[in-house]
Formats: structure tokens, C-alpha cells, sequence
């Protein structure tokens, strides 16, 4: 389990910034309340020199080391004290002075004891759904607010059937051999919304997730096939081969072409032959798939991912009635 390289460096900048940031707020507060508040920037002063002052009493001997150090602790307690209550009667916090971190657990630093403070599992989790593309879509496309009451009869126990074998999917997403998806049926069946949820729930699960749609993957291939000598603009398709599970949403909608057929052929080999997950929703029939593409994607898709047909009336136009 490995979220998203570059998710995971930007976000450790944050708590890198985060951290110097607070300390940098704390300097400011010090600065203020020694200029202000009589007799504190003396206190500050002794607090200060009574550090290295531990590091001379180690210096002088074994011989009555313990007491030397509980004088220096036993001074440092009263100045730490003394200044609280300064600014208690200054009309500040005691802790005022202290270095004010977002998270008081791991103290921005994202870690504790060597394991990943949940709040920095939290902000990966967002990090990924913007990197996936799916930020703007979370909200509304989950596994919760999947709604059955819009299927009927046998289209509604079908539809029970798939939301729960998607979610065990997902829930028991373990990376490499984790198998892919085909969500097949016409359009307004609730395909986009598991697929979604599925993306959102993968990524929460700390795993590396793209979502796209078919269009913005051919477009991206066809931009690095054909861009132009010189062109050190960032490289658009190393994460179709490099996430743990590539979302591909409405195949069968992008322009067509030979150029297409080759190169999706060529990534979904890729991916299989690595153990590599995908999911992808379409509304193209088996036939329509030959049409679209060859033998050899159909014989992919079809042979190696497990097929779940959505049945039911177009949902779109049931809440366009109901308006």
C-alpha cells in the first residue's frame, strides 16, 4: 500500500512549512511580549542561558553531578513559572510562548513513533482524490448515497448484487492481483457513480488512483505521441501505467482511430500482464466493442475483467420527471 509518490512528497512540504511556520509565529510572540511586558525580556534572557548551563554541569565531574543538575532543573522550573505568570497578569494565556502546531499528536511532523499520524492520512486521502480527478465528484458519488429506490424489480435485485460485489471490491482492495472491473449498460444505470466510488474508496485505503474519463486518456496519448521535439512540458501518461488502479470512465466516447485501438490495446496488455487493476464502464455492447475496437480488446476486457451489466430505466430522465 503506497499513496501517490508525488502526493506524498508535496504533502511532507506542507508539514515541512507548516512547522516552520508555527515556530516562526512563536519567535513573534516571544519578540512582542519581551518588548512589552516589563521584567519578561529578562526572564527570557535567564531561561535561555540556563541551557548550556546543564551542559557545564555535566562538564564539572561526577562528583556532585545529580545536585548541580537538579539546581539548574530546579531554576529553570521557577523562570518557566514565573513568566507564566507574567503573562496571566498581562492578560495572555500561560502557554502563550509554546510552538502552536496544526496537530498536537505528531506535532506537524506527519509521524509518530515511526507510524503516520492520521492527520497526515487525511490530507494524502484529499491530496488524492484532487491527483485522481475526483475531488469535485466525492461528495456526490459514493458507495452511501448509491440510491436503489430508482431500480425495480429485477433490475433492483440486480442492482444489490453489484453495489455489494463493487464494495467488497473496494474494501478489499490489496493492490497487484487485485482483479479489474467492466461495468457495462446504457446510459443513466448508476456506471460513473460506482466508479467514482470505487476511486474514492481505493484512494481512502491509501492506494494510488487515477480516474479519467476515455477521452482524456486517448487525448493525453495523442498529445505525447505527437508533441514536438523540445517540448519539455510534464509527461501526461506515466500514470496509466503506474497507478494501483486506473479508473477509465465512458470507453467508447473518444474519437476513434487506429492510433486509439493500438495504444489501448497496448495499455490494458500492460496492465494485465503486471497483475495491475482497472475499472472501466462503457456503454458499448460486445458486438458494438468489435465494431469500435478488434477481436483483441474485446478478448481483453471481456476475458480478463469481471463483467457487471447495469439494467434499469435511465435515472437522469426519472429525476428530470419527478421535477
Amino acid at each position: 500500500m503506497a499513496f501517490n509518490r508525488e502526493d506524498y512528497v508535496s504533502v511532507k512540504k506542507e508539514y515541512e512549512a507548516k512547522r516552520a511556520a508555527a515556530r516562526e509565529r512563536a519567535e513573534l510572540r516571544l519578540k512582542k511580549v519581551r518588548a512589552s511586558i516589563p521584567g519578561m525580556d529578562g526572564l527570557c534572557a535567564e531561561i535561555d542561558a540556563l541551557g548550556p548551563k546543564m551542559y557545564e554541569a555535566a562538564l564539572q565531574g561526577r562528583e556532585g553531578r545529580e545536585e548541580r543538575f537538579a539546581e539548574v532543573r530546579r531554576r529553570t522550573e521557577y523562570c518557566v513559572k514565573e513568566r507564566e505568570k507574567l503573562l496571566v497578569e498581562n492578560g495572555y494565556h500561560a502557554d502563550y510562548l509554546d510552538v502552536h502546531f496544526e496537530c498536537p499528536v505528531c506535532r506537524d511532523e506527519g509521524n509518530v513513533d515511526g507510524a503516520m499520524c492520521e492527520c497526515m492520512r487525511k490530507r494524502l486521502v484529499i491530496k488524492g482524490y484532487e491527483s485522481a480527478g475526483i475531488s469535485g465528484l466525492c461528495g456526490k458519488m459514493s458507495f452511501d448515497n448509491f440510491d436503489l429506490s430508482y431500480y425495480k424489480g429485477e433490475d433492483r435485485r440486480n442492482m444489490e448484487v453489484i453495489l455489494r460485489r463493487v464494495r467488497e471490491y473496494a474494501d478489499n482492495f490489496n493492490g497487484r492481483g487485485s482483479g479489474s472491473l467492466l461495468f457495462l449498460g446504457g446510459t443513466g444505470l448508476g456506471k460513473t457513480h460506482l466508479s467514482v466510488a470505487v476511486a474514492k474508496a481505493v484512494i481512502e485505503r491509501g492506494y494510488y488512483v487515477y480516474y479519467c474519463t476515455a477521452e482524456k486518456l486517448f487525448s493525453d496519448f495523442r498529445y505525447e505521441r505527437f508533441r514536438r521535439n523540445g517540448d519539455d512540458s510534464p509527461i501526461r501518461t506515466d500514470k496509466y501505467t503506474e497507478c494501483d488502479l486506473l479508473v477509465i470512465d465512458d470507453l467508447g466516447t473518444e474519437s476513434s482511430g487506429k492510433d486509439v485501438t493500438a495504444f489501448f490495446y497496448s495499455l490494458l496488455n500492460a496492465r494485465v500482464n503486471t497483475g495491475m487493476s482497472t475499472v472501466i464502464s462503457t456503454n458499448l455492447s460486445h458486438k458494438e466493442m468489435l465494431a469500435v475496437y478488434d477481436e483483441r480488446i474485446a478478448s481483453r476486457l471481456f476475458g480478463e475483467f469481471f463483467p457487471y451489466l447495469f439494467t434499469g430505466r435511465d435515472i437522469r430522465m426519472q429525476k428530470l420527471q419527478e421535477e
